[in-house]
């Protein structure tokens, strides 16, 4: 992975996702620890750090807007101004960060993060973030057919249970064409610039899971 054409993506790290908030995350203080860590190491090798934060402002009626139609005011995510919306402090974004305020679970809809990463001759997209089953998968998938190279780090995901979190993973290693899974040492080191080890994608659709499956095939990731 070259760093100088890589950029780090940390996904709705947000605090209505931390215990005790509406959709609590199982580890949540480990994926924030483990995020913040790339981050650092991210900005140390002079990469973008790019925030994307789910935002929404009452009088827009798209995206995450249309959960006032279902959902009662407890329940509402992503509002902005509110302190479940704020990046949690962990991981809070810094001068020369770039933060994207989306309105739908992929951070690539109605963004101009595509033209951004493009003016900044990115190739490769390190993944952190929450909910894997969601706004990851949806912002991966985006990024792949777009002709990204992602690569997830696994341990700095993370959903409402770990089911979740582990059949998301392997959704998305089913299409991550040219691109992988690690762990956070290695992509400590590929953020570094150094060789790494992880489990890289070569074909499509390489776990046929099923729900006795599940944990063997994501442990091997």
């Amino acid at each position: 992975m070259n760093p100088a054409k890589s950029a780090l993506l940390a996904i709705d790290l947000q605090n209505e996702y931390r215990s005790g908030a509406a959709w609590p995350v199982v580890g949540y203080d480990a994926v924030l620890a483990n995020a913040a860590r790339l981050i650092a190491a991210a900005r140390a090798a002079g990469m973008p750090v790019i925030h994307a934060q789910a935002w929404v402002k009452p009088e827009e009626r798209q995206g995450y807007a249309r959960q006032e139609e279902i959902l009662t005011e407890e329940f509402r995510s992503a509002v902005a101004g509110s302190a479940g919306a704020d990046i949690c402090a962990e991981v809070a974004p810094k001068a020369g960060d770039i933060v994207i305020h989306k309105h739908w679970p992929s951070v690539f809809r109605r963004t101009d993060l595509a033209q951004r990463l493009a003016s900044l001759k990115v190739e490769n997209l390190m993944v952190t973030g929450v909910l894997t089953d969601s706004c990851v998968t949806e912002s991966v998938f985006d990024a792949v057919y777009q002709g990204f190279r992602v690569w997830l780090v696994k341990d700095a995901c993370g959903s409402m249970t770990e089911a979740m979190h582990r059949t998301g993973m392997l959704d998305m290693a089913n299409r991550l064409y040219g691109g992988g899974i690690l762990r956070v040492p290695e992509a400590l080191k590929a953020l570094a610039g150094q060789p790494f080890d992880g489990w890289r994608c070569t074909r499509p659709v390489e776990f046929a899971y099923t729900l006795e499956t599940v944990d063997r095939l994501y442990e091997a990731l």
